[in-house]
């Protein structure tokens, strides 16, 4: 009976740890029927029923806090379980945005050195070529056009593709993106671009076209600005013609060309006749004037391959490329008709002034730019000696006789 008193309780709490309170239960009601039914003696009755009462009090108490671990355990694991899958989520966004970054940071470092390769230009035409090779490399993008707003001067280089000037956003239309460059809200440019079918509807291509174009307008910005100091710095401020300077640079690069292609190139050198007497006659100001007419008068009279420029006071010159020797002397004619015939108003006064020229070609006068120039300055002088107002072609013969 003893040994039943220690059995019992043991079994009662393996079966019970192993196989559940239930089983325990019903071990420990058996065990209470064999007893009574096996010993009738009230003392061991007591003892049994007391061990196994204590037992099982003590084995539902630790079952209860055993569930109750059980289950704080499996709602912290639970959570762990989420939130390592919310980090594992997290982790996932985390590595896209990365890759993401990194694409765009590879974007914006390659458009940084672009940049910079464009800012190291000034002339429009070796910026276009930068940048479509550029755009060809990152989004093969074949077809560019780029047009820039420079005052009354327009620089337009591509692919025909239709523009629309007054745009001031982004614009998609034809498959092709058009994007201004706004410099404080005035445009001076626009970039147009055939869109490849790969990036027709895709986010990023967009993005990164416009952080291209941003770059550049400030590399624009400054060609222009370039383009404008050059201009003043080649032209004459009243007559709004080329200076000697770099008419001198221009005749050298004719007779370059000449020579290497065996062409052809004449000079006419014109002076306006009494041109001290309007000044002191009528004053400066009015002398201005008659210069900015006479300028504008020649500026009109000859196509865009000539190249006009103000040599000295009230002296002209032209260069010809090309010209056919009789039609200058035609051509030449018009110009000192309609500077003859032009009424220029000065105050309440109209005045009427008018110009003696002088002509030599290249080679049949002269081996160089600078000889034929003399040569056409030597015609000159034989104008004004010879009565003003009038045309003289240089003439080996008659100049040798003189």
């Amino acid at each position: 009976m003893e040994r039943m008193i220690i059995f019992l309780p043991l079994l009662v709490i393996f079966t019970g740890y192993n196989f559940g309170i239930g089983i325990s239960r019903m071990i420990t009601v058996i065990s209470l029927l064999l007893a009574i039914f096996f010993y009738p003696s009230y003392l061991y009755l007591i003892s049994v029923i007391t061990s196994l009462g204590l037992t099982i009090f003590f084995l539902e108490a630790f079952y209860k806090q055993l569930l109750l671990i059980r289950r704080t355990y499996n709602e912290k694991l639970n959570k762990l379980v989420n939130e390592l899958g919310s980090v594992k989520k997290d982790s996932e966004t985390a590595r896209m945005e990365l890759v993401k970054n990194e694409k765009t940071i590879k974007n914006i470092l390659h458009i940084y050195e672009i940049s910079k390769d464009i800012s190291s230009h000034v002339n429009f035409e070796n910026m276009f070529n930068l940048i479509t090779q550029s755009l060809h490399s990152q989004f093969i993008i074949k077809d560019v056009t780029m047009k820039i707003f420079d005052n009354n001067r327009i620089f337009k280089k591509g692919t025909p593709i239709n523009i629309d000037e007054n745009i001031k956003t982004q614009k998609v239309a034809d498959g092709a993106i058009q994007i201004p460059m706004l410099i404080s809200e005035k445009s001076i440019g626009i970039i147009s671009a055939r869109i490849p079918p790969q990036y027709e509807k895709d986010n990023e291509f967009f993005d990164a076209m416009a952080a291209f174009v941003e770059e550049l307008k400030i590399a624009i910005q400054r060609a222009i600005l370039y383009s404008r100091v050059e201009m003043l710095s080649r032209t004459d401020g009243l007559t709004g013609l080329y200076r000697r300077g770099y008419f001198n640079e221009r005749l050298k690069e004719e007779e370059f060309r000449a020579r290497r292609w065996r062409g052809k190139f004449s000079i006419l050198m014109m002076d306006i006749d009494h041109f001290k007497k309007v000044n002191d006659t009528y004053g400066h100001q009015a002398g201005d004037t008659v210069l900015k007419t006479v300028a504008e008068i020649l500026k009109n009279s000859i196509y865009e391959t000539d190249f006009a420029a103000r040599y000295g006071g009230e002296e002209f010159v032209t260069i010809f490329p090309q010209t056919d020797p009789a039609g200058l002397v035609i051509k030449a004619e018009k110009i000192r008709k309609a500077i003859e015939e032009a009424e220029i108003t000065v105050g309440l006064e109209k005045l009427r002034v008018t110009s003696s020229f002088g002509i030599a070609h290249y080679p049949k006068d002269g081996d160089t730019g600078d000889e034929v120039l003399r040569k056409a300055d030597m015609s000159l002088y034989k104008s004004k000696q010879t009565g003003r107002n009038k045309i003289t072609e240089f003439n080996k013969k008659s100049d040798a006789t003189d």
